[in-house]
């Protein structure tokens, strides 16, 4: 009774850690990459009606896989040499509709359009920022989002080499090429269904 007591802390604890923002429904997903440094980069994904289809993000100067629907545009936020994501706001409704990061030099970068419930994620402390992001997807757009806080991850005494994308642009911008990694897992949920 005592383990099934402990377990069931932890799995609270773990849940509540990265709250999930949105609906939530789909293929889950998390973004690889903080072993690899700090996020030195956004790329969001928008739609022809502004809905977030798709999120990458860069850590040190690999950028990771792309997560969420096929298609929609990108843009990519490129962050200074030690500024960091410390907040994200955004909204939802059946999907992610609008997201904006501020960085801990004041500067935000905001993609789709405000629309739905509004939600807010910053980091618990003046010391903590952003390490990674993780959510679930669908068909046609990002369904939830999650943020991990914490502290800068330790820099790696030796990096292996690694190449940098292509399609770098300084500060807010776009980029050409949509990708299309996409997955639909199962068991689906449709928003109508409710959470469980």
């Amino acid at each position: 009774m005592l383990l099934f007591l402990t377990l069931t802390l932890l799995f609270v604890f773990a849940c509540s850690a990265q709250e999930l923002h949105g609906p939530g429904f789909g293929s889950y997903f998390y973004i690889k990459g903080e072993e690899q440094g700090e996020i030195q980069g956004i790329r969001v994904f928008v739609g022809i009606l502004g809905l977030i289809k798709g999120i990458q993000l860069r850590f040190g100067t690999r950028w990771s896989q792309r997560y969420g629907a096929p298609g929609g545009r990108a843009r990519e936020f490129l962050l200074e040499e030690g500024e960091r994501i410390t907040a994200v706001d955004g909204s939802a409704h059946a999907c992610i509709w609008h997201l904006r990061w501020t960085t801990s030099r004041g500067r935000q970068a905001s993609f789709g359009r405000a629309i739905g419930k509004r939600f807010s994620a910053r980091a618990p402390s003046a010391a903590q920022q952003l390490l990674t992001a993780n959510g679930q997807h669908w068909f046609f757009c990002l369904s939830g989002i999650g943020f991990k806080w914490g502290l800068a991850p330790q820099k790696l005494s030796s990096q292996a080499p690694t190449t940098a994308s292509p399609e770098r642009t300084t500060g807010l911008g776009e980029v050409s090429g949509s990708g299309s990694i996409f997955s639909l897992g199962f068991p689906f949920r449709m928003p109508w269904q409710g959470r469980t």
